[in-house]
């Protein structure tokens, strides 16, 4: 009788920490520090970014590769992201920000259950503090390059 009451109070805790942790969330912001040229800068700046996306696409639009669209005013870099193909059981989906004078580095990555399938998700992110010029702005899934090109923030 006590090991049954045993076994069922540790399944039921087992159920509560299962539930409490496939909670999502949908935008997150998280603080980057951009690296620090010494010759031109003596403290770091910086990077509040926003986080959001949307839930599986029923079907892929306009073939496999993702669709980049930036747009840059007062200061803030906001990227938009059709068609971020992710694994079909994700959980959530996280970034990681590098930025210095010429790069912007975002990679994306997502907490997901194995699954053999695939959908397309729409991500909005935003990046603070982005001085006007000329960057680089890759783009990773899981540190892969999936997108690349040279933009213009003026």
């Amino acid at each position: 009788m006590k090991r049954t009451l045993i076994i069922s109070l540790l399944v039921a805790a087992m159920d509560v920490i299962a539930f409490v942790g496939c909670e999502k969330e949908d935008t997150i912001e998280k603080p980057t520090i951009t690296a620090v040229d010494s010759l031109s800068q003596t403290t770091p700046v910086t990077h509040n970014t926003t986080l959001s996306y949307s839930g599986c696409h029923s079907g892929q639009r306009d073939g496999y590769d993702p669709i980049v669209s930036t747009n840059y005013e007062n200061g803030i870099l906001s990227l938009t992201i059709e068609n971020f193909r992710v694994n079909c059981a994700m959980d959530s989906i996280f970034s990681e920000l590098t930025v210095d004078n010429q790069t912007i580095d975002l990679n994306l990555k997502e907490n997901s259950y194995a699954a053999n399938c695939v959908c397309p998700v729409d991500v909005n992110y935003s990046i603070d503090n982005i001085r006007a010029g000329t960057y680089e702005l890759i783009i990773r899934h899981a540190d892969i390059i999936k997108y690349q090109e040279e933009i213009t923030c003026e």
